[in-house]
C-alpha cells in the first residue's frame, strides 16, 4: 500500500503521445515541472519533502526522460504549457499549485498567463530573462545537433560538454567573462547528467530551444494569479532578476539566501496559504486504453515498465534481448492475442529497479507482469537472443498455461565460450573522463562483427552489413543504463547447453535466425531435433 512519501511512476496516453509521471501523497495538488534536460526523476527529494501534506504530481516534459515529445517539430513554450494542461486535464485536475525551475518556470508563467484560473499559486525556482543577443548566441551554439557517429565520438563529446556547463555559462563560451564558480561534477554526477541526454538523444535541443526562443517573457507583468519568482545565490539566472519588469502586486520577486532550503521553506508558507484541496482525490493509477499503452507494475522488486494492447484471446510475452533496447511495438505481432512487452529490469522504463539483475530477479518481473496483466490466459512466450536463458524456469511456472515458445536467434553456447564471453564484457566502472562510454560503444558495435564468444580473431570475424549506428547507439544507452549490473546481467543470460533444458519443454516451438545470425548452424540442428521429437 502506498505511503504518504513513496514516490510511484505511472504512464497516461493523451491523443498518440505517453507521458511518464512520479507522484506522491494526498491533499491540494502540486505541480511540478523540471528544467532542460532532466527529468522528473530530479525532484525525488523534493516529491518526498511535501508528499505528507500535498498530492505531488511531477511529469517529465514531453521529449524529456520516459515521456514521448511533441508532434511540432520545434515546439515553443506555449505548446509546452499546454501540453502541460492536458496531462492536467487527461488526470481530471482542475486546479493545482505549480512549481517549475528554469525551463519549468518559463513553461509555468505561459501557462499562468493563459489560463490562470487553473492556478492556485505559481512559485518559478529562477525566471529566465534572457535578452535578444544572448537568445541568438545560445541556440546557435549551445544547441549543437546531437546524432550518433559511427566511432561513437558523439560520447565523448556529450561527456566534456556536461563538465563544461559548471565552468562556464553558456557552455560553448570559454571566455573569462562567462567563467562561473559551480562545485564540479564528480565522475559519477557526470554520467547521471549524460545519461538524460543519452535518455532523450537530438531531442535534448527541444526544451532548451524553446527557452531560448521564448520572446513572451515580459507577460510575467501581466500575471493575474498569486505568483513568486525565486532567485538562489548560486543560480546562474541570480543576475536576471535585475531584468524582471515592472510586477504587479500579485508576482513578488525575492532573493532566497537560504539556497534549496530556504525555498522549500518559503513554499511551505506559500502552499499553506493558497494550495485548497480537491474536490474529489486525483486518480492516478494505471488506465488502460484501446490500441498500445504503456504502464508501470508495481512489484515485490520494484516496479516494472510494460508496453501492452489488450487482445480477445490468449496473451503473447515479448521478452526482450537482455542488454539491448525493448523492441519497438511495430515490430509486435498484430493478431487477436493480448500482447505484453515487458521492459526487463535495468532498461528502459524499469531501469530504477535496484535488485541485482539476476535471472532470479527476471524471474520475478517476467511472472509479476503475467500476474497482473494475464493472470488467467495462455500465455505463448517471445524471447530475443540470450533471453532465451528465461524460457524454461518460466515455462515450468506457467505449467499447461504455455501455449508456445518462439525464440528469435537464440544464444545456444557451450561452457567456455559463455566463459569468454563473460570475461570480455566492458568494464562498467564510470571512468573520470568518461572512457567507460567508449569501451561500451566498442564492444556494442563489434559485437556484430565478431562472436562475442569467442576471442578476438580472423576466425570470429562475422562476414556480415555492419550494424546501423542508431541501433548500436540505443543498445549503448541501455548498457550504461545496467552500470555496475552489467556482468550480473550477463551471467544469467550465458548459460551453457540450453537446448537440453528447451528439448524437454512439451510445448509447440519455434525458432528464427537467418543463417549469418546462427552461429555454427545450430539454432538450424535444434530445429530439427524438435521437429524429430
Amino acid at each position: 500500500m502506498q505511503t504518504a512519501t513513496s514516490v510511484r511512476r505511472q504512464f497516461i496516453r493523451i491523443g498518440d503521445r505517453t507521458v511518464h509521471y512520479r507522484y506522491a501523497g494526498q491533499g491540494p495538488v502540486l505541480l511540478l515541472l523540471h528544467q532542460s534536460p532532466q527529468n522528473s526523476r530530479m525532484w525525488l527529494q523534493m516529491i518526498g519533502r511535501f508528499a505528507d501534506r500535498y498530492t505531488v504530481i511531477a511529469p517529465d516534459t514531453p521529449g524529456f526522460g520516459y515521456s514521448d515529445p511533441l508532434a511540432d517539430a520545434s515546439p515553443g513554450i506555449d505548446r509546452f504549457a499546454e501540453a502541460t494542461l492536458e496531462f492536467a486535464d487527461a488526470l481530471g485536475i482542475e486546479r493545482f499549485a505549480l512549481f517549475g525551475m528554469h525551463t519549468g518556470g518559463l513553461i509555468g508563467m505561459h501557462l499562468a498567463w493563459m489560463a490562470p484560473q487553473r492556478l492556485h499559486c505559481l512559485i518559478i525556482d529562477g525566471y529566465a530573462l534572457f535578452n535578444d543577443a544572448e537568445r541568438a548566441r545560445y541556440s546557435d551554439k549551445y544547441l549543437p545537433v546531437f546524432l550518433p557517429t559511427w566511432d561513437g565520438a558523439h560520447l565523448r563529446w556529450l561527456w566534456s560538454r556536461m563538465r563544461e556547463q559548471l565552468y562556464f555559462f553558456p557552455w560553448c563560451d570559454p571566455s573569462a567573462e562567462c567563467a562561473i564558480a559551480l562545485q564540479p561534477y564528480s565522475a559519477q554526477g557526470t554520467h547521471e547528467a549524460a545519461m538524460d541526454i543519452l535518455d532523450v538523444g537530438d531531442n535534448y535541443r527541444s526544451g532548451y530551444g524553446a527557452a531560448f526562443r521564448y520572446s513572451e517573457r515580459q507577460r510575467v507583468g501581466e500575471l493575474r494569479c498569486p505568483a513568486w519568482l525565486v532567485y538562489r545565490p548560486d543560480d546562474v539566472l541570480l543576475s536576471h532578476r535585475q531584468r524582471l519588469p515592472v510586477l504587479p502586486d500579485n508576482v513578488i520577486s525575492v532573493e532566497e539566501p537560504g539556497g534549496v532550503e530556504g525555498l522549500h521553506g518559503r513554499m511551505d508558507t506559500i502552499l499553506q496559504q493558497y494550495a485548497v484541496p480537491p474536490a474529489v482525490p486525483v486518480e492516478l493509477s494505471a488506465r488502460e486504453l484501446q490500441g498500445w499503452t504503456r504502464r508501470v507494475i508495481d512489484t515485490a522488486l520494484g516496479e516494472v515498465a510494460v508496453r501492452l494492447r489488450r487482445g480477445t484471446a490468449d496473451a503473447v510475452l515479448h521478452i526482450h534481448a537482455p542488454g539491448q533496447a525493448p523492441l519497438p511495438v511495430s515490430a509486435l505481432p498484430e493478431d487477436a492475442r493480448t500482447q505484453i512487452a515487458i521492459e526487463l529490469p535495468g532498461h528502459a522504463g524499469s531501469a530504477e529497479i535496484s535488485a541485482p539483475l539476476s535471472a532470479e530477479t527476471m524471474q520475478t518481473a517476467l511472472r509479476a507482469v503475467i500476474a497482473d496483466l494475464a493472470p488467467d490466459q495462455a500465455i505463448a512466450l517471445h524471447a530475443q537472443e540470450g533471453a532465451a536463458a528465461y524460457v524454461p524456469a518460466l515455462a515450468e511456472w506457467l505449467g499447461t498455461r504455455l501455449s508456445e515458445v518462439v525464440l528469435h536467434k537464440p544464444w545456444l553456447l557451450r561452457a567456455g565460450e559463455c566463459e569468454r564471453l563473460l570475461a570480455q564484457l566492458p568494464d562498467p566502472a564510470v571512468h573520470a573522463a568518461g572512457g567507460h562510454m567508449a569501451e561500451v560503444w566498442q564492444w556494442e558495435r563489434e559485437r556484430h562483427l565478431l562472436w562475442p564468444w569467442l576471442a578476438p580473431s580472423a576466425a570470429a570475424r562475422r562476414l556480415v552489413v555492419g550494424p546501423e549506428t542508431a541501433q548500436v547507439h540505443a543498445n549503448v544507452v541501455e548498457l550504461l543504463r545496467l552500470g555496475s549490473q552489467l556482468p550480473v546481467l550477463f551471467a544469467g543470460v550465458a548459460v551453457a547447453d540450453i537446448e537440453r533444458e528447451l528439448l524437454a519443454l512439451q510445448v509447440p516451438m519455434t525458432l528464427h535466425a537467418d543463417p549469418q545470425d546462427d552461429y555454427q548452424g545450430r539454432t538450424a540442428a535444434l530445429t530439427a531435433q524438435l521437429a524429430a521429437r
